[in-house]
């Protein structure tokens, strides 16, 4: 049941199809910038195709239904049609290997997949059933819950996380009080080119949708592609990564567009280099330039804007709604000023998320409640946060710990430099010594960069060797596989 402030978000794409049906509600941009628009009323009678389609095969109120689906108007559709019946997404990379597809599948209990490839049914033939099935209305039922995340797993099998709560929103409320302190209102017009694959890139175009918002959704991020459509969609809210930071950075250096029409320039999900943000803020204005930092465990957040940032540079911002303790290796509480392990409690600890499934690690949690995801950081006097990296990530060169995070801040404010990643390898001598791996224009000399660095981080916190690359590889969200980069550094080495 839900309250008369809550709805479903089924129940809530019902309301808009009702209202607005003409209006446009999503505007689909392929890879070559053909766009296709649906209505209210269009996607809501695509979503109970869907439904109808789920249905057919057996899936039921509760089941939980995986797919790993790239961005398309089919992933918006399927993710609402499975909330329509009342079951829970698992929403994986399409770019996974099968093996680990079908390992993640089984430990999430699903009960059936739809993928772009031959794991489950196929997009071609669910895209057929979906046209046979008819788009006469169906019951919106509650999920319970919304939706199982994965998360890490670089290396190894991602954990599986879920909270326990029925999946439920208010209107004018989709995030509580935390998607307007990041410039986020119901009505907007959102850009989302980050991928739906991950939790961030479905949570925000979703609830966009749930808020009544036209959802500007591309196929693959193209930066410049994604400067003009910010200009003809008159796009408000955009949520960024830092590789995508960087690259719309370039691409408006290249060729300055009209972003008159953003309220929120929003950047999250990866450590945001402070010389890059200060770019943005004279680009954009401080006021239009948001961060948060959270995670998919909903452990608690922080927030800073712009204005706050200028003053606290470096900082992801003040705890929202949120309590947040820096603590030392014995899990003791450090004074501000003191860098430890982060730690994080929540108002609402009904949001938190659990591990689940088999062999589900038990979260690090201290007796008050609070819990880290294993990052690292400060507080400063007046309750700011900075990260510094995190505890599996330190390098150890010889006593000395070196944040790789540091080293790939330097690395890529240098002109030559497109991509960046740093690791420790084994040293018999230092125990690690950092290595950088980096992605370089054309004609750019690693010897120039080697003493650029050196410039910038002094002799003990450059790397002792920097290796070009054609590309590194990131997950479906831009984050860098550095455990998977580092591992089969060692591979290599051993070999």
């Amino acid at each position: 049941m839900t309250t008369d402030e809550t709805r479903s978000y089924g129940q809530r794409l019902s309301e808009h199809a009702r209202l607005t049906p003409r209006k446009t509600a999503l505007s689909y941009y392929d890879r070559t910038g053909h766009v296709c628009r649906l209505t209210w009323a269009e996607l809501d009678a695509q979503v109970n195709r869907a439904a109808r389609a789920l249905l057919s095969v057996g899936a039921t109120q509760g089941d939980v239904i995986g797919f790993a689906l790239k961005n398309s108007p089919l992933h918006i559709i399927l993710t609402l049609a499975i909330w329509r019946i009342g079951a829970t997404t698992f929403n994986f990379d399409p770019a996974l290997p099968q093996a680990t597809a079908m390992a993640l599948l089984s430990r999430s209990a699903a009960r059936l997949c739809i993928s772009e490839t031959d794991t489950g049914i196929t997009r071609p033939r669910f895209e057929a059933m979906m046209a046979d099935a008819g788009d006469a209305p169906v019951e919106n039922r509650i999920s319970h819950p919304g939706k199982i995340l994965s998360s890490g797993g670089s290396t190894g099998l991602p954990k599986l996380m879920a909270d326990d709560q029925p999946y439920l929103r208010r209107p004018g409320a989709s995030w509580g009080r935390v998607a307007p302190a990041l410039g986020f209102f119901p009505g907007q017009t959102q850009l989302m080119a980050a991928s739906l694959s991950h939790n961030a890139g479905l949570t925000w175009a979703q609830n966009g949708l749930f808020e009544g918002q036209h959802l500007v959704l591309f196929e693959k991020f193209n930066a410049p592609m994604v400067l003009q459509a910010i200009a003809t969609e008159q796009v408000h809210f955009i949520l960024c990564v830092t590789t995508m930071v960087v690259r719309l950075l370039d691409a408006y250096r290249a060729a300055p567009s009209d972003l008159s029409s953003l309220v929120s320039f929003y950047h999250t999900a990866g450590p945001c280099p402070a010389w890059l943000k200060q770019e943005w803020i004279e680009i954009l204005g401080a006021e239009r330039v948001f961060e948060m930092y959270g995670s998919g465990e909903n452990t608690g957040q922080t927030v800073i804007s712009g204005p706050e940032w200028l003053t606290h540079r470096g900082s992801v911002g003040r705890g929202f709604e949120t309590d947040i303790l820096i603590c030392d290796a014995a899990l003791q509480s450090l004074p501000p000023g003191t860098a430890g392990e982060v730690f994080m409690l929540p108002d609402d600890i009904n949001g938190r998320s659990a591990y689940i499934g088999a062999e589900a690690p038990a979260p690090r949690k201290l007796p008050s409640g609070h819990q880290s995801v294993g990052d690292t950081g400060w507080l400063d006097a007046d309750g700011y946060l900075y990260l510094t990296g995190r505890l599996d990530d330190v390098i150890n060169c010889g006593g000395l710990k070196i944040h790789p995070e540091t080293i790939e801040a330097a690395a890529l404010r240098l002109p030559g430099v497109l991509d960046a990643v740093s690791y420790g390898l084994p040293d018999r001598d230092w125990g690690e010594i950092p290595v950088a791996e980096l992605v370089l224009r054309r004609d750019t000399d690693l010897e120039v960069l080697r003493h650029a660095l050196l410039n910038v981080l002094g002799p003990q916190g450059v790397p002792r060797r920097l290796i070009a690359r054609d590309s590194l590889p990131r997950d479906d969200f831009g984050k860098i596989r550095r455990k998977a980069i580092r591992a089969a550094a060692i591979e290599a080495l051993v070999a």
